[in-house]
């Protein structure tokens, strides 16, 4: 789980929705144009609130009279694809084979982060884009705020606590010859402000479950590709896979579920006796 880099201007991100827009057609296209100021003053304080992190206190949408037309915007057209194209290609080789959100899943679809139902005006914004899997996007929806607070992670905006916040027990079972894996998240000296959100993200999302029902597939495949590296002559099964685990970590970072999982297992004594049990 680390922070995506978002895509970089210029153009600024209201040229890039206004090219977005100038694909449109007919009334559509408009009914766009007459309301371009408001456009315009929603955007930049879209921005204003993402720099100050107050985006939850963002005003309602003053353009409800459009919305069709603004969430039109998103729809397919080469602007909007080339946008898609532009948020890919801001990211480190590699980081968007997981979903941003859960870590586990591969990202097909892109989420609204302010819900385009509510904040039409920004079903194209570049920032308010996110890549995500299915899965997490139909889940948090429209639910991004509760209470005053948000309750997900912006991962164009929030910079991921370094701090050992996800854990793993490792249990086996001799008789059954099976190994399996119970995850857990923990405030870890992180101020309360970022445990709140980053309790609510994993709580809301089922992340504990979701990561310890795939520990299982993860678990058996890495133990093969340690026996695999093993009888190819390779030295040590624990080495190999505390840099599998470092592999992950640079990637996707210290704490995602899989550089969490396979450096536990790395270190832990009946690591050899697993492999044997394959």
């Amino acid at each position: 789980m680390k922070q995506l880099t978002p895509v970089t201007t210029p153009p600024a991100y209201i040229d890039i929705f206004e090219e977005i827009r100038d694909n449109k057609k007919g009334a559509a296209k408009a009914a766009l144009f007459g309301a371009q100021a408001a456009i315009r003053s929603r955007f930049t304080d879209y921005e204003a609130r993402f720099t100050a992190d107050t985006l939850q206190g963002m005003p309602p949408s003053t353009l409800a009279g459009i919305k069709t037309e603004l969430r039109s915007c998103y729809g397919r057209n080469k602007s909007m694809e080339a946008l898609k194209q532009a948020i890919k290609d801001a990211q480190p080789k590699g980081r968007l084979q997981w979903c941003p959100y859960c870590g586990a899943t591969t990202p097909g679809s892109y989420d609204h982060y302010l819900p385009a139902e509510e904040f039409p005006e920004f079903a194209a914004h570049a920032l308010n884009l996110v890549p995500s899997c299915t899965r997490c996007n139909s889940t948090k929806d429209d639910d991004w705020l509760h209470a005053g607070a948000r309750q997900y992670l912006h991962f164009y905006r929030d910079a991921i606590p370094v701090v050992p916040f996800l854990t793993v027990v490792i249990t086996s079972n001799a008789a059954a010859q099976a190994v399996g894996a119970t995850f857990a998240v923990q405030q870890a000296g992180m101020s309360a402000a970022s445990w709140a959100l980053l309790e609510a993200h994993f709580r809301k999302l089922k992340l504990m479950e979701l990561y310890d029902s795939y520990s299982n597939d993860l678990i058996n495949t890495v133990l093969r590709s340690a026996r695999s590296h093993i009888n190819a002559g390779g030295p040590s099964a624990a080495d190999f896979l505390a840099n599998e685990a470092q592999e992950n970590a640079d990637l996707y970072g210290d704490y995602g579920w899989r550089a969490v999982l396979l450096r536990e297992m790395s270190v832990h004594p009946h690591l050899d006796q697993w492999i044997a049990w394959l």
